[in-house]
């Protein structure tokens, strides 16, 4: 049984489609590339996704469950997380305490409990603290989890977005532009880290990105859109030599 499946989703400002009758399958597991140029409709599909927007038509279903137009909190509670192509931090805040947040999802405790800090209180702020920390350890933030999420290196804060997904426990998590503004080490590290995880917490993952020596080196799928349609779909070795993916967006090379 397929993980997501999104069939005919259209999605559209005033009279411009973003998104036109867009079909995707994902099986479980699997660590897929979504590429095109500026303006495709990548980062649309990731909002449709996630309930930031609703398609005018199509569905959308996740682990057999209808999802369509519901609100982001009911589509990460059953298990779909997410980062932002823009950094999207609780800046003057901790590392930890970023974290943390992302962690306290799936628990909600009586006000009353909050208020007068009973036993039941500081059970479930253990065990949040335990799984903040746990995704920190998954990114290799843990030795920074006191320090403020604005003083982070750049790369160091694409991480920490990162564990604050892993902390919501998703099954999906969907990276737009994680590579962003890396150097190539940052870039590397990356890379070694999206695989770690996916087989280390049998995630499946989508990731939006521009630098396609990430997308060729660790994608098993690619999916290629250009004007909110779907124009390719194949291997990282079979995308890079489709001349409609080469006119529309890869240029004449690709970096291996």
């Amino acid at each position: 049984m397929s993980l997501l499946k999104l069939e005919g989703v259209t999605v559209a400002f005033g009279g411009l489609l973003a998104v036109s009758n867009f079909d995707l399958t994902v099986e479980d597991k699997e660590l897929i590339g979504l590429i095109g140029p500026n303006g495709a409709g990548k980062t649309t599909v990731f909002n449709v996704i996630t309930g930031f927007h609703i398609p005018i038509k199509g569905n959308i279903t996740f682990n057999n469950i209808d999802i369509t137009g519901k609100s982001p909190s009911y589509i990460a509670k059953l298990g779909i997380s997410r980062t932002f192509q823009n950094i999207r931090l609780f800046s003057n805040l901790s590392v930890m305490e970023n974290v943390m947040i992302a962690a306290q999802l799936h628990y909600n405790i009586p006000y009353f409990h909050t208020f007068f800090r009973t036993s039941l209180f500081y059970k479930v702020e253990k065990t949040i603290e335990e799984k903040a920390l746990k995704s920190l350890e998954l990114v290799g933030l843990e030795k920074v989890r006191d320090e403020i999420a604005k003083n982070l290196p750049y790369g160091d804060q694409r991480k920490l977005e990162i564990a604050r997904a892993i902390a919501t426990e998703p099954r999906l998590i969907l990276l737009d532009e994680p590579a962003a503004g890396m150097n190539p080490k940052e870039t590397d590290e990356l890379m070694e880290m999206i695989k770690f995880l996916r087989d280390e917490l049998n995630l499946t993952i989508i990731l939006i990105e521009h630098d396609m020596r990430v997308v060729m080196n660790i994608c098993e799928r690619v999916i290629v859109l250009n004007y909110g349609e779907i124009i390719a779909e194949g291997t990282p070795d079979e995308i890079k030599t489709k001349p409609e993916v080469l006119e529309a967006y890869l240029g004449s090379t690709v970096v291996g």
